[in-house]
This record gives C-alpha cells, sequence and structure tokens, in this order.
C-alpha cells in the first residue's frame, strides 16, 4: 500500500514552481496505480490526517462498511435533479424525443404521487399499494413499473445507488387485459375503407396494410427509404422502430406502381413538371390522425368495434398484415422478419386474428377416415377374436364338430347352412 504526502511543482518561465498546499497520493492494494488527491492545506501535518481519513473511508466502501460516496451523494439531492441528470443521458443516446419525454414524465408523475424527494423514499411496499390503487389499463401500470425500473438500474449503473429497489417486484401480466383488443379487417371491410376514404389517405391505408408497419414507423417514412428497382423494398430505420433495429419490407408491384404515382405528384404539385423534390422529404406528409381514420370507417359503413367489443384503429392495419398472410399461406419465419418480431409467439399469437381465419377450410382440408369408409380389415393388425361372444361361440362348436369328422360341404367357412352363416359371420 501507498500513502504519502507532497506539495505539487510546476515549470513557470524556466524556472520550477513549488505550490504552497498539500496533496496526497495513496493505494489501497499491492500493485494498484497510485491515486492522487488534492489536500488544499499548506500544513503537513494536517494533509496527512486528510490522507488517513480518505484512505480509511476508501478501505470501508471497498469492504462494504459505508456506502460510495457517489450514493452518499445522489442519497443528498433531489429525485426531481436525478430525473433531469437520466432526461439528458437519454437524450445524449439520441433516443427519439418522444420516448424521452414519455418515460421522464412518467417518474415525475409516479414520485409526486408516491411523495418520493429523494432516494430514501423508494421503497418496493409503497410502489405495490400505488400501483394498486391507479384507476388505469394493466398495461399503464406495467409502462410505469418498465420507466421506474430503467431509471434505476441507470442509477446503478452510474454508480449512485446499490441495488434497484424495485427489482424483485412482480411485474403486472397485460396477458388478455388490453382495455381495446384490435382485430383484423376483413377483405370486404377493407374494400369498402378504401374506396370511401379520400385519396389523401387511401394510399396511406394500403400501404400500412401491406407492409405491416407502425403508425409511427410509416408516418416517419422518407422517399429515400423506398428502393425502386427489380426488387423493391422499403427500409424502416432503427430511429423508428420498436426494436432499434433496421428492417426491410419487399412492397408488392401494385404498390410500387402507386407509389410512383403519388411521387410524381408530389413532384408536380410541390415544385412544378420536370423537377424531383428531396430524397430526404417525408412520404406522407400529411399523416392521418385517428379521427381521420374514424371518419372513413363511419363513411364506409364499417362498424369500429364489433360484438366481441374489438376495434379497428391503425395498428388493426398490422394484424390485418399477418392474418391475411396467415390465410394465403405466408410462412411463419417470413412473416415475423417482416413484422420485426423477436419473438414467434407474438406473430403467431397476438398479432394474428384467430377468429378471421379460415378454421372450417383448414378442418376440411384432413383426411375423413370414418365407419362408412372401412371396407376391409387391416391383416396387419391382431384381432381380439377374445373379446366377441359370436367368435367364442363359433370357436365352441368348431371344436365340438371336428370331434364327429364333419363332411367337408359342412365346413365353417364355406357356403350353404355353414357354421359361420349360422352364427351371424357371411362369407
Amino acid at each position: 500500500m501507498i500513502e504519502y504526502v507532497y506539495k505539487p511543482s510546476r515549470k513557470v518561465k524556466g524556472k520550477r514552481v513549488v505550490s504552497r498546499l498539500y496533496s496526497g497520493a495513496y493505494s489501497l492494494a499491492a500493485g494498484e496505480k497510485p491515486r492522487r488527491v488534492a489536500l488544499h492545506t499548506p500544513s503537513k501535518k494536517v494533509a496527512l490526517k486528510m490522507l488517513r481519513d480518505i484512505i480509511e473511508r476508501k478501505q470501508m466502501e471497498r469492504e462494504g462498511m459505508v456506502a460510495p460516496e457517489a450514493m452518499r451523494t445522489a442519497a443528498a439531492v433531489t429525485l426531481s435533479s436525478l430525473v433531469s441528470e437520466y432526461r439528458a443521458d437519454l437524450r445524449g443516446r439520441d433516443l427519439a424525443s418522444s420516448h424521452v419525454m414519455e418515460t421522464t414524465s412518467r417518474l415525475d408523475r409516479m414520485f409526486a404521487a408516491l411523495k418520493w424527494t429523494r432516494l430514501g423514499d423508494a421503497n418496493p411496499s409503497a410502489f405495490v399499494a400505488w400501483r394498486a390503487g391507479l384507476a388505469c389499463a394493466a398495461k399503464t401500470k406495467k409502462e410505469f413499473q418498465t420507466s421506474a425500473n430503467a431509471f434505476f438500474n441507470w442509477l446503478v449503473r452510474m454508480g449512485k445507488l446499490a441495488v434497484n429497489p424495485l427489482a424483485k417486484v412482480d411485474r403486472v401480466d397485460t396477458r388478455g387485459k388490453a382495455v381495446r383488443k384490435s382485430r383484423a379487417f376483413s377483405q370486404a371491410e377493407f374494400s369498402a375503407l378504401i374506396a370511401a376514404a379520400p385519396e389523401s389517405r387511401r394510399l396511406v391505408y394500403l400501404f400500412l396494410v401491406y407492409t405491416g408497419a407502425r403508425k409511427n414507423e410509416a408516418a416517419a417514412l422518407r422517399w429515400s427509404d423506398i428502393t425502386f428497382g427489380e426488387k423493391p423494398s422499403v427500409l424502416l430505420r432503427a430511429e423508428n422502430t420498436k426494436s432499434k433495429e433496421k428492417r426491410s419490407v419487399p412492397l408488392r408491384s401494385e404498390l410500387v406502381e402507386l407509389l410512383r404515382d403519388f411521387a410524381d405528384t408530389q413532384a408536380t404539385v410541390l415544385f412544378g413538371g420536370g423537377l424531383t423534390f428531396s430524397q430526404g422529404a417525408l412520404v406522407f406528409s400529411r399523416f392521418p390522425s385517428d379521427d381521420a381514420l374514424h371518419a372513413d370507417l363511419r363513411r364506409a359503413g364499417v362498424e369500429r368495434k364489433d360484438a366481441s367489443g374489438r376495434v379497428l384503429h391503425f395498428h388493426a392495419f398490422r394484424k390485418t398484415f399477418q392474418t391475411w398472410g396467415a390465410v394465403a399461406g405466408v410462412g411463419q419465419r417470413s412473416a415475423q422478419e417482416m413484422l420485426g418480431h423477436s419473438d414467434p409467439a407474438l406473430t403467431a399469437g397476438v398479432y394474428t386474428d384467430v377468429a378471421a381465419l379460415q378454421l372450417h377450410e383448414e378442418v376440411a382440408k384432413l383426411p375423413w377416415i370414418g365407419a362408412e369408409n372401412v371396407s376391409v380389415i387391416d391383416a396387419q393388425k391382431p384381432v381380439k377374436i377374445a373379446t366377441s361372444s359370436r367368435f367364442r361361440g363359433l370357436l365352441a362348436e368348431l371344436v365340438e364338430l371336428a370331434k364327429h369328422a364333419l363332411p367337408e360341404g359342412d365346413l365353417p367357412l364355406f357356403g350353404g347352412s355353414s357354421l359361420a352363416a349360422r352364427h351371424g359371420f357371411e362369407p
């Protein structure tokens, strides 16, 4: 272990100038690189005492006897200040501004409702009681917990917190508890919507159904993301996808032609004939709102909510993409890739509208083997003769007749008034 105090020196105009104040150097174990610390005192005796206190505190931190300095500092500041630091870090990582705003605003609302002002106030029991009293959907409760866990885990990584106080709190189960369960469009419903929707929104609806893109992914789409060529496709950029991974989705030829025509129209409207607009421009500069979709559904005569309470909204287009694909025989792995799902169960379960699948037609594809189809006995399968009273009777009489040497014409396996006929077995 190293431990000493000294007065730093530096050269000024060719002369070495020694500092008036002491600094110290120390290491806690053999082989460690010495750490240097300014002690800000001209007294060597005081400097030695200060360095000894620093070393003792660091040794206690290493042994877990006291919290590290960063944790003690974090415990003294307000939670709102720590949330501000967290917000700045999220922005520095180039995350979507909407995500940063949503997650940090949840933290502010939660801490205010719980009356937590410092890290020492955070405890799982209070959180669980507060969550139980929330009058909101299970999904919203889960989002509060997700945001809180992300924040506390960040503090742990920054060395400002020893453990996440909510780490062992059970997560909310959202399965089967969606407030707005969605369904897929039937082909008739979607056809009616396309016929009734204004031209400015028609292409948006077609794009959503035939690419499976989310609303925000389509709204952020730029012309540079579309590849027109032998194998046309659309690139959904990582900053706009939920998984934060880019994915490419192939485009149908019919959709490509509509996009080409729309591009020509946009160029003419914006810049006049013969000019092209920036490839960085948004494809759908005026993306439809929820109210606009609802109005189009009413105009098309399509019920937004069915008898089971399932509704049609923007995510229904994505569910329609998967459901129609499943009916048409699109491979599960291909659908999973185009939808950008990491879990195949999500593609098959949540995003496939089972009610819309033609399950009766699927069952009808199975070969039917019923009693009316059976004409012969499978010789490979043993027959349990002992279970039939007729067989037992026949065998008993055969044994008895064999004793008296029956004539050949009355053998049991031949016609006439044979034993088999008498026992109900036709030759």
